[in-house]
Formats: structure tokens, C-alpha cells, sequence
């Protein structure tokens, strides 16, 4: 069974990019692109793990990575930020995601991350 990856980002090149990167890995991904969506496809499309950018239409990314990991029923989705804040400034952000990841990110060091936080 494949690995259910969640991206969540406002921008829809971002989003078609990790897309074809994840979908030539073999995961199964679902892309979102609104932030009331993020809960909904939470709940029904189940992830394995969750990819979302910090800066979002409505919403700051590092509120909605604690709220999903208050959630009995999501806390255990790892959670990997993006970010297009300095590498020196990514250190110093508070929030409870596994990873942050400066923008443009490195997709192979994406997708080592990706392996080790589903296998771990």
C-alpha cells in the first residue's frame, strides 16, 4: 500500500512541482490549496504525513501544525514545514512539525526526509 502525502501550499506551482516529485516516488498524494480544505481532507483522504507551507492564503502553517498535533486523531502525522524565511531565521521557529524546510528546498533532501520520518 502506498504512502499517503498530504501538500498544502497557496501556490499552485509548488504544488504541481511536489506533485510530480512524490508521484514519481510512489506516494499517493492529494494537493490542497485552500485552508478550510486542510481539515476535511485530513479527515478523509488520512495521510501518512503532511507537507505544508508556512505562509498560506489565511492561515500561519506553524498554528495549524500545533492544532493538528493537539488532535488525538492527528498527532501522530508527521509534519514537514516550508518555508521561504532565511535559513539563519528557520532555526527559531516554534511549532511542533518533525521538520522545516527553507524554499527552494532540495528534493532529494526532501524526500530523505519524507523516507525517514514514514519509516520511523
Amino acid at each position: 500500500m502506498k504512502n499517503k502525502i498530504l501538500v498544502i501550499d497557496d501556490d499552485h506551482l509548488t504544488l504541481e512541482i511536489l506533485e510530480i516529485i512524490l508521484n514519481d516516488e510512489g506516494y499517493d498524494v492529494k494537493s490542497v490549496d485552500l485552508t478550510e480544505m486542510i481539515f476535511p481532507s485530513i479527515e478523509i483522504f488520512k495521510p501518512d504525513l503532511i507537507i505544508m507551507d508556512i505562509k498560506l492564503d489565511k492561515a500561519d502553517g506553524r498554528i495549524l501544525c500545533d492544532e493538528i498535533k493537539r488532535s488525538n486523531e492527528t498527532q501522530h502525522i508527521p509534519i514537514i514545514l516550508l518555508t521561504a524565511l532565511e535559513y539563519s531565521i528557520i532555526g527559531e521557529i516554534a511549532c511542533d512539525a518533525e521538520a522545516i524546510m527553507g524554499k527552494p528546498y532540495d528534493s532529494k533532501n526532501m524526500l530523505l526526509t519524507i523516507k525517514n520520518l514514514l519509516d520511523s
